[in-house]
């Protein structure tokens, strides 16, 4: 709950499963910013009562089952994944490794994404339901070994070496989910499928060795310089931080990026060789044409600081 009363935000999962009547609900006067909801069936229209923004997933659960709610990733083999008496929410990732053979959960709730061996798609489709995200099926074949699955979550940095998989298999998976920055000379890949959920940056050199392994749900930039400069907020940056550079980078920010005064068009060419930005930028005047050009990928707008949009 914030200062203001009855109003639930900034949370990760609101858990409301445990609510049997209205009068329940009814102190509740907004919800907002929150990740995923979670709401007996026999409330939805209670529930839809309530004032709701910046809410990432709504799932309804039926009411008399054991609801059991996981945040992050969750890694689970084939026969371990739950009880027909209980109902299964995750958000985030889940993965399941190995031939689904045990029993399931009556009903699994996805807010994020789901990785699942082929073969599972009957099984795991009898229980999908109320969730939020997208579902892929990884190769696997039958009759050998589950694969061993190495998660990457978050805010990452990856050198191209740690690729190659050092003591792993070929058949091992690879899944990033979040911001994944693969940086350094990209060898030999050891790993069979590499899966990303999320933003993953990698150098322009090792493109297609990477597209021959890599599944990507969301974006995959290649940036083509061998130093990026990642920001992850907001960022403003001005004619000193281009002229302490002592080499030409690639210039990434995944939040706005603003190109401040007193900066060149001159000084960003000699200094930058692509700019990808997962927000807006803003340029001044003499320096928009300049982004225009260097800009390799821009998810928002580019605009002129002093003036209209460029």
């Amino acid at each position: 709950m914030t200062d203001e009363r009855g109003v639930i935000e900034g949370q990760g999962v609101l858990d409301l499963s445990h609510l049997s009547s209205p009068d329940e609900l009814a102190a509740i006067t907004r919800i907002s910013s929150v990740g995923a909801v979670v709401v007996p069936e026999s409330l939805a229209g209670a529930y839809a009562g309530i004032p709701v923004s910046a809410v990432g997933g709504t799932v309804y659960v039926p009411d008399g089952l054991t609801v059991r709610v996981h945040v992050g990733p969750l890694v689970v083999g084939g026969d371990g994944i739950g009880s027909p008496d209980e109902i299964l929410v995750v958000v985030g990732v889940l993965v399941i490794t190995g031939t689904v053979a045990g029993e399931l959960p009556a009903r699994i709730s996805v807010v994020g994404s789901v990785f699942a061996p082929r073969g599972s798609e009957a099984a795991l489709g009898r229980v999908f339901g109320g969730g939020v995200g997208t579902l892929t099926y990884y190769r696997y074949r039958e009759g050998q070994s589950a694969p061993n699955v190495k998660m990457l979550s978050g805010q990452v940095r990856l050198t191209g070496a740690a690729l190659a998989n050092p003591g792993g298999e070929p058949d091992d998976i690879l899944i990033a989910a979040g911001q994944v920055i693969i940086t350094g000379e990209v060898g030999s890949i050891g790993y069979g499928q590499i899966f990303a959920a999320g933003q993953v940056l990698a150098p322009q050199t090792a493109q297609g060795e990477l597209e021959t392994r890599l599944e990507a749900q969301g974006q995959t930039v290649w940036y083509r310089s061998g130093d990026p400069r990642v920001f992850y907020d907001d960022t403003e940056l001005g004619p000193d931080y281009f002229r302490l550079l002592d080499h030409p980078i690639s210039l990434i920010s995944f939040g706005d990026l603003t190109i401040g005064p007193g900066v060149t068009a001159e000084l960003l060419k000699q200094k930058v060789t692509d700019i990808v930005v997962l927000g807006d930028v803003r340029a001044t005047a003499e320096t928009v044409s300049a982004v225009q050009v260097l800009a390799t990928d821009i998810y928002g707008q580019i605009q002129v600081a002093d003036g209209p949009r460029g």
